[in-house]
C-alpha cells in the first residue's frame, strides 16, 4: 500500500513537473524585475550607449548589428526609459528563450526533461547575471534557441514552412549579433554526421538560406555603405590583445566557464561529455554539435588573444539540455544540487551589497564586482544642475563611456542631452564619432566632460571656452570618481 501511495505520488509530480517548471521560469522573471526595480544595478555602459544609438535608428551600427537599438527604442516608447524599462528587455528576452528551451527539449526528449531544462537555463549563472543587462547577447540567446527548434523540425518534415521559419530566426540573430553565424557551422555538421545528404540539395533548405540572407540583408547593405566598419571592428577587438594570449589567457576563459555553465553543470559535462555513450541519440548530437563549434572557436581566440566568457554563452542552450538529460538519467540527485547552487549563486549576486552589510564585510574597489558601475547615476544628478544653466548644450567628450554614460544619468524632463564627440584625428573608435562627431556639428554650446583636466590645447578649438566646477563622488577609500567640466561655444576646428 505504502510503494502504491509513493507510485501515485511520483506520477502526480511527473505529470505536474512541467507546468511547476514553466511556473518557475516565470517567478523567477518576476524575481528579476523586482530585483531591477527595487535594488541598486544601475544602466550600465553598454546599456546607455546602445540606448543612444535608439535615437537614430539604422540598419547597422559600428560594433554591432541593429536588433538591440531596435529593441531597447521599442521599450522605451510603450514605456519609459528608466531601468526597469531598459532592463526588462533582457528579462523579457531570455525568459522566451527559457520557454523555448523547453519546447525544444520537450521535442527532443520529453516534457519532464523539458520542464528541467527550462528551468535549469534559467538559472545558469550567466543567464541569471545578464538578465539584469540589455545587451546584444539577449537577443542572440533567443534567436539561437528559436532557430534550434526550428531546424529540427526542418529536418523531420522537410516541410517548406519549416525551412522558411528556420531562415526567418536565424536572420533575426545575424541581426542581433554576428556569432549567430557559428550556429550554422553546427547544424551542417548534424547534417553531415547524420547521413542526410539529400537536404543539402533540398530546394526547401536552401529557400530557408535565403531567407536568412534576405533578414539579413539590410544590415549587410548598411555594412557595404559603411566600409564594413562593424565587421572590421569585431576583428579588431578580437585581436587586440595579441600581446596577451597563450595557455594563461586559455586557462583563464576555461576557469570562467565553469562560473558561466556553474560548477555543478560543469564538472558533470567534463564527466559525460566523453562517453562514447552520450552521442549515440540523435537529438543528443543536434545539440552537441550545435555547440561544440562555438566554444571550440572561442577557446582558439582566448588562446591567441583573449575572449570575454561571456562569448560562448549560446553554446550552453544546448548543453544545458543534454545536462540535463543526462544527470536526469544518471544523477539525479546532482540534478537538484546544480539547480539549488545556482538559485543560492544568482540570489547571492543580485544581493551582494546588502550580503557585504549584513556580515560588515568593508566594500573596496577590490572586493566588489560591480564597482565599474558605481557612481555614474550620482555624478549624473551632478551634472542636471550645470544642464538646468545651459539648456541648450550638448555633452562632448572623446571617451564614449562618458558621452553614453552621463547622457543617461543627467536626463530630465526634456530627456537626454544631444551627444557630440570629440574625435580630433578623425578616427573611428565608437559610434558616436561615425555619426555625432562635433567637425559635423560645430555650432551652439557644449558641456565638455573628462576625466583629466582639460588643456588649453583643445580649448583653443572653440570661440569661448570656461571650466566649471569638478563633478565628484566618493564611493569607497579607494575608489572616487572626479569628473572635470568646461563649458564651450562654437567648434571652431582642430588647432595644432
Amino acid at each position: 500500500m505504502y510503494e502504491s501511495a509513493r507510485q501515485i505520488k511520483s506520477t502526480s509530480i511527473s505529470t505536474h513537473w512541467p507546468l511547476l517548471a514553466l511556473t518557475g521560469v516565470l517567478l523567477l522573471a518576476f524575481y528579476r524585475l523586482w530585483v531591477i526595480q527595487t535594488g541598486w544595478i544601475p544602466v550600465d555602459l553598454e546599456e546607455a550607449y546602445y540606448l543612444s544609438w535608439s535615437d537614430h535608428l539604422d540598419w547597422g551600427y559600428f560594433s554591432k548589428p541593429p536588433m538591440i537599438a531596435w529593441l531597447l527604442s521599442l521599450f522605451s516608447q510603450l514605456f519609459n526609459e528608466s531601468p526597469l524599462a531598459i532592463k526588462s528587455v533582457s528579462v523579457v528576452l531570455h525568459t522566451t528563450a527559457a520557454c523555448w528551451v523547453y519546447m525544444l527539449a520537450a521535442r527532443l526528449y520529453n516534457p519532464i526533461i523539458a520542464g528541467w531544462s527550462a528551468l535549469a537555463f534559467q538559472l545558469l549563472p550567466v543567464v541569471g547575471l545578464v538578465s539584469l543587462f540589455s545587451t546584444t547577447d539577449a537577443p542572440l540567446m533567443l534567436f539561437w534557441v528559436t532557430t534550434l527548434w526550428a531546424f529540427h523540425h526542418a529536418t523531420e518534415n522537410d516541410q517548406w514552412r519549416w525551412w522558411l521559419l528556420t531562415g526567418l530566426f536565424a536572420g533575426l540573430g545575424l541581426l542581433s549579433k554576428y556569432t549567430m553565424g557559428v550556429l550554422a557551422v553546427g547544424l551542417l555538421s548534424y547534417l553531415l554526421l547524420e547521413g542526410r545528404y539529400r537536404l543539402l540539395f533540398s530546394a526547401r533548405l536552401w529557400a530557408g538560406i535565403g531567407m536568412a540572407l534576405l533578414v539579413w540583408s539590410p544590415n549587410l547593405y548598411w555594412l557595404t555603405q559603411n566600409d564594413f566598419i562593424t565587421l572590421s571592428h569585431t576583428q579588431h577587438i578580437s585581436g587586440t590583445n595579441q600581446a596577451l594570449g597563450g595557455w594563461s589567457t586559455l586557462g583563464e576563459f576555461i576557469g570562467g566557464q565553469i562560473g558561466v555553465f556553474g560548477p555543478v553543470f560543469f564538472i558533470a559535462m567534463l564527466f559525460w561529455l566523453w562517453r562514447p555513450s552520450i552521442w549515440h541519440s540523435s537529438a543528443n548530437r543536434l545539440l552537441l554539435l550545435a555547440s561544440l563549434p562555438l566554444l571550440v572557436l572561442i577557446s582558439i581566440q582566448a588562446y591567441r588573444f583573449e575572449a570575454n566568457i561571456n562569448w560562448a554563452s549560446p553554446a550552453y542552450i544546448g548543453l544545458t539540455i543534454v545536462s540535463v538529460y543526462w544527470l536526469h538519467q544518471h544523477a539525479r540527485k546532482t540534478l537538484w544540487l546544480g539547480i539549488v547552487l545556482h538559485a543560492s549563486l544568482i540570489s547571492m549576486m543580485y544581493h551582494y551589497h546588502a550580503l557585504a552589510d549584513l556580515f560588515d564585510v568593508e566594500l573596496r574597489r577590490s572586493n566588489d564586482p560591480y564597482f565599474k558601475r558605481l557612481g555614474w547615476l550620482e555624478l549624473g544628478e551632478q551634472l542636471k544642475a550645470i544642464r538646468a544653466r545651459y539648456p541648450n548644450a550638448a555633452l562632448l567628450s572623446d571617451d564614449r563611456k562618458l558621452l553614453a554614460l552621463m547622457a543617461y544619468h543627467s536626463r530630465n524632463e526634456h530627456g537626454r542631452p544631444t551627444i557630440r564627440a570629440w574625435n580630433p584625428k578623425g578616427e573611428w573608435r565608437h559610434q558616436y564619432d561615425l555619426r555625432q562627431n562635433v567637425a559635423r556639428y560645430p555650432q551652439g554650446e557644449f558641456i565638455w566632460l573628462s576625466e583629466q583636466p582639460i588643456g588649453v590645447d583643445k580649448t583653443h578649438s572653440f570661440n569661448q571656452c570656461m571650466p566649471l566646477q569638478p563633478l565628484h563622488i566618493h564611493i569607497y577609500h579607494d575608489l572616487q570618481r572626479t569628473l572635470y567640466v568646461n563649458w564651450c561655444q562654437n567648434f571652431q576646428g582642430n588647432k595644432p
